[in-house]
């Protein structure tokens, strides 16, 4: 009772609220429920969200709306009720299971770029440098206001701000993909992300069911790959490396080394698993397969090696790993 009665006091201050909204962000929402430049713009939402709270409010109220369409079996017509918030139009046409549909995509979108926030440096520069517009202005707040405006142009959130909230843009990102979920619960996108932030959070647990509920119940070969590959890094740190090499083996078994190359790595990773698991012999078949048709993940998987000095000290021990790797650079293993 005290869910739905929160949800309802939230809503009803969003709707009798007489702020407006920024046109940027009518814009960017409007791109993520279309799909269009869904990262960018989810990129230049949140900024916006951070330092506008008006839009934030409005934000809040539609993921409210939805969320007790879905979870409380509200009466009634959720597009007839999103209408009457502020930015009506962002849902003129839909019915309420695209509208839901929809939304469960922005808040993955949402969800995926505070994970980001929180965890990479250079996404969090990005966002940093985003300059937020805010373009409405209370009555008494017009002067001061347009003055700030006419300075500066925009505002934004500094890199201090963002790396002290890390925890928090953490929590936020787990909260929104968890909410995307709610809506749209098979969404294979939203639990590979679920499944990254609980390895950030250090739970291998919830990573691994997240990873295996795509892997299992997910129909895009492409979704069941990347939850393939993170399953099978969860087993190699747990030293359980038989399994781990049949997670990569299924990509390869797949095709999609062949038909995309952002995939080719996991011909390196099988070649890790393979010593060990001390088959040399299949490690050197793997790198020399790596050698001979795939020159640019070669360079990168010799890097790799030179960076793991157990890697070198066992290669140099057998005569057909070592042989692969002199036979582009022959002094690989001159001290």
């Amino acid at each position: 009772m005290s869910d739905r009665t929160g949800f309802f006091d939230a809503i009803r201050a969003v709707q009798s609220s007489n702020r407006l909204l920024c046109n940027g962000f009518q814009r960017d929402l409007s791109a993520m429920l279309d799909s269009e430049l869904a990262e960018r713009s989810a990129r230049r939402a949140l900024a916006h969200i951070e330092a506008c709270g008006d839009c934030r409010e409005f934000f809040e109220a539609i993921r409210l709306q939805a969320l007790a369409h879905r979870d409380l079996a509200v009466p009634g017509s959720l597009a007839t009720r999103l209408r009457r918030l502020r930015g009506q139009d962002l849902f003129d046409g839909w019915t309420d299971a695209e509208i839901v549909r929809r939304l469960a995509r922005v808040l993955y979108e949402l969800g995926k770029a505070y994970v980001l926030l929180a965890t990479d440096d250079e996404y969090l520069l990005k966002v940093a440098d985003e300059p937020v517009v805010i373009d409405h202005y209370a009555a008494d707040e017009a002067a001061e206001a347009v003055a700030a405006a006419e300075s500066s142009g925009a505002c934004c959130v500094s890199r201090e701000v963002l790396e002290s909230r890390a925890k928090d843009s953490l929590a936020e990102g787990r909260r929104l993909l968890a909410e995307a979920l709610r809506l749209k619960p098979r969404f294979a996108e939203a639990l590979l992300y679920q499944g990254f932030v609980c390895q950030v959070a250090g739970d291998a647990e919830g990573a691994s069911e997240a990873y295996h509920e795509v892997f299992l119940r997910t129909d895009r070969v492409t979704n069941r790959a990347h939850a393939a590959i993170q399953l099978g890094m969860l087993y190699d740190r747990a030293d359980d490396h038989a399994r781990a090499l049949r997670m990569y083996r299924w990509v390869v078994a797949s095709g999609l080394v062949h038909r995309k190359s952002e995939f080719s790595f996991v011909l390196f990773n099988i070649a890790v698993e393979h010593i060990s698991l001390g088959d040399l012999e299949a490690a050197a078949r793997m790198l020399r397969r790596i050698r001979l048709a795939h020159p640019s993940l070669w360079e990168s998987a010799i890097n790799w090696i030179r960076r793991s000095p157990d890697l070198v000290e066992q290669l140099a021990g057998h005569p057909d790993c070592r042989a692969e790797l002199e036979s582009s650079e022959p002094a690989f293993f001159a001290a």
